[in-house]
C-alpha cells in the first residue's frame, strides 16, 4: 500500500511539474505598439532577429504586416523561450577635433602705380573762316558773302592772280570759256585778270546767280 501511494505521490507530483512546464512553454507575451514600431523591430526585441514577424502576424490575424497602428496590443508567441533582446546602445561617435583651417599666404599685390593723367588736350580750334574780302574802292558792284570767300580762297583777293597750270585768271579764277560767257562783248577774248575790278565781281556775281558755286571747287 505505500508503495501504491509512493508511486502514485511520484506520478502526480512528476505530471504536476509536466503541466506547470507545459504551460511556461506555450505561454504567450502581450506587447503594446510604441510610435516607430514595425513588427521586424518587435520581433528583434523579443528574439535578437525578424523571425517572430509572420507567427506575430498569424496569431493576430494581421492583414497587412506593414501596417499596425500605435496603442494596439500584440500577443507575442514566443513558446516561453524568448528573452528580449537587450537594446545595444549605440556607442557614441567619437568627436572629429575640427582641424584649424590652413590659411594661405596671402602675397600683397604691390600697388599699382598710379599713372599720370595727361591733361585733356583743348579741341582743335575750328578754323576761322577766311576773311570776308573787302570791295575795292575801285569796285562800284556788290557781290555775297559767298563770293567774298570764294574769292578769298580762288586768289587772295587778287583781280591779277593767273594759275599758271590751268590757266585760270583773275579774283575769281575764271577759266577763259567760262570767263567770256558772262561777260559783256567788249571783255571777251581778253584775260579776266584783265579786267577791273567791278567786271570781275559782275561776271562771278552773274555766274553765281545763273549756277550756283558749282563752278568753284574751292565753294
Amino acid at each position: 500500500m505505500k508503495l501504491k501511494k509512493l508511486l502514485l505521490g511520484t506520478a502526480l507530483t512528476a505530471g504536476t511539474v509536466f503541466a506547470i512546464g507545459t504551460t511556461s512553454a506555450n505561454a504567450d507575451e502581450m506587447y503594446t505598439i510604441q510610435t516607430n514600431d514595425t513588427l521586424g523591430k518587435i520581433s528583434k526585441e523579443f528574439v535578437g532577429d525578424k523571425s517572430l514577424v509572420d507567427p506575430i502576424v498569424e496569431a493576430n490575424d494581421i492583414k497587412d504586416k506593414n501596417l499596425i497602428y500605435v496603442g494596439e496590443e500584440l500577443t507575442i508567441p514566443t513558446d516561453g523561450n524568448s528573452e528580449q533582446a537587450p537594446v545595444q546602445q549605440e556607442a557614441p561617435a567619437p568627436e572629429v577635433q575640427e582641424q584649424p583651417e590652413q590659411q594661405e599666404p596671402v602675397e600683397e599685390q604691390p600697388e599699382a602705380q598710379e599713372q599720370p593723367v595727361e591733361e585733356a588736350q583743348p579741341a582743335a580750334e575750328e578754323e576761322a573762316p577766311a576773311p570776308e574780302a573787302e570791295a575795292s574802292s575801285d569796285s562800284s558792284v556788290e557781290v555775297n558773302d559767298h563770293l567774298k570767300q570764294i574769292a578769298q580762297r580762288e586768289s587772295g583777293g587778287d583781280t591779277s592772280a593767273i594759275n599758271p597750270s590751268s590757266g585760270a585768271a583773275g579774283k575769281y579764277q575764271f577759266l577763259q570759256r567760262t570767263w567770256d560767257s558772262v561777260v559783256s562783248p567788249e571783255y571777251q577774248g581778253t584775260s579776266p585778270a584783265e579786267a577791273p575790278e567791278e567786271v570781275q565781281d559782275a561776271a562771278a556775281q552773274k555766274l553765281y546767280n545763273e549756277v550756283g558755286a558749282s563752278q568753284w571747287v574751292t565753294a
